[in-house]
């Protein structure tokens, strides 16, 4: 085992890491809700606010976060964005208070994105040609998936160690941000330099990032973001679909959770090294997506009868290995589609603001609907959920098209 290949991978691992745990912060408040809420004294609404002060930042920062990357040293930005995130964490496991509070997630939105999110998908890219992207984007995905469950687990057991849920609570977040912070420190050290864009002007960067609008496969990338990530989005839905129909508990919908990211590994990996073996991304995005079609229209086929318990769970695992599989393959396309390694960041920063766009509207749509409409709501959402995966499929296809016509010449 060469010096080279160690090098690579033990980056990749890094990223990989990194790419997971940055984000349990901002999402701490759904690991440890109650306690949290206990703590400040917060309504439903307020601890609501949090996050949605948070993913109104991400959605600007994902623009901004491109023009960055492109602009500056992964090494450099991927160290800032850990440590001010596990400082942001720290400060928050103090509990100061709602408004307080809703600065650290709205600085969060700028650390854990603006100078993170496109710099982790530049630097994975610069890990290896172009024949071992999809194998070095599914190995990303998998590893976070592990790296994620571990630190979930140990989070779990330090605030099972206090008799305070409080305090507990408190412990939790502090493990994971010094976690961050160290994952930052090893970034300046373990992540090379990046140089040949700096030369650039910032004024040059940001032209160049609207240019990228013109071009028509950066569009497609951006469907298939979209239409993939809205697939993704509506699948944490089954667990509560299977309480509510199929008698499964709270315990083992919790259970079902930490399994999900173990999944993660093992879908992240099988979509990279299929992407390799076929030669393409996008008929892995593309293959993942029917099998998507199938799994959430079985929900809308498959009666509310507990003796079918162990087919909706069942099911469950099988949509997520091939959720997970399409995941780690929609931004490592970019490369498949002809975007110059010098537009990766620009590229991968508008794919990501437009393409999460679904954060912004769908949770309240299907949330409606299964208030309103109770079973059939939920087969509304497994209805929405298959037309997302049948445009994936299309775009994905037509996006296969346009590189066959660009290679033929």
């Amino acid at each position: 085992m060469n010096k080279a290949f160690i090098k690579k991978y033990g980056t990749l691992l890094l990223l990989a890491t990194g790419a997971g745990i940055i984000f349990q912060l901002p999402y701490i408040r759904e690991t440890f809700y109650v306690p949290i809420q206990n703590a400040m004294g917060l309504t439903n609404e307020q601890m609501g606010l949090l996050s949605s002060g948070y993913a109104t930042m991400a959605t600007f920062s994902y623009f901004v976060g491109g023009i960055i990357a492109d602009k500056f040293s992964a090494r450099k930005l991927l160290t800032f964005s850990f440590i001010a995130t596990g400082a942001l964490g720290l400060w928050f496991s103090t509990f100061p208070g709602f408004t307080v509070s809703r600065v650290i997630f709205v600085l969060m939105g700028i650390s854990s994105i603006i100078t993170y999110w496109s710099a982790c998908i530049k630097a994975t890219r610069l890990l290896g040609p172009e024949e071992e992207q999809g194998r070095l984007f599914g190995l990303q995905e998998g590893l976070r998936g592990i790296m994620n469950a571990l630190l979930v687990f140990g989070m779990t057991a330090v605030f099972s160690m206090y008799v305070d849920e409080v305090a507990g609570a408190a412990a939790a977040i502090r493990v994971c941000a010094i976690t961050v912070i160290i994952i930052g420190v090893l970034n300046w050290f373990f992540i090379e330099d990046t140089k040949a864009e700096q030369t650039e002007s910032i004024g040059t960067v940001v032209v160049g990032m609207f240019k990228c609008l013109l071009i028509p496969r950066v569009w497609l990338l951006v469907g298939i973001v979209f239409t993939a990530y809205s697939v993704y989005g509506l699948i944490g839905y089954v667990t509560t679909y299977a309480q509510q129909f199929y008698g499964m508990t709270a315990t083992t919908a919790a259970t079902l959770g930490g399994v999900r990211y173990l999944l993660q590994g093992v879908g992240g990996v099988f979509g990279g090294f299929l992407a390799d073996k076929l030669h393409s991304r996008w008929k892995v995005i593309a293959v993942g997506c029917v099998a998507l079609a199938i799994s959430f229209g079985l929900y809308i086929f498959l009666p509310s009868d507990v003796s079918l318990y162990a087919a909706i769970v069942g099911n469950f695992f099988f949509g997520l290995i091939f959720m997970y599989a399409v995941r780690s393959q929609y931004f490592s396309v970019a490369s498949e589609a002809d975007i110059p390694i010098e537009l990766s960041g620009r590229v991968s920063g508008i794919s990501s603001a437009l393409g999460y766009l679904p954060d912004v509207f769908m949770y309240t749509l299907v949330g409606g609907w299964m208030d309103a409409y109770g079973r059939t709501g939920f087969n509304m959402t497994w209805a929405y959920a298959v037309v997302m995966a049948v445009l994936c499929i299309i775009l994905s296809i037509i996006l296969g098209r346009v590189i066959k016509k660009r290679n033929a010449k």
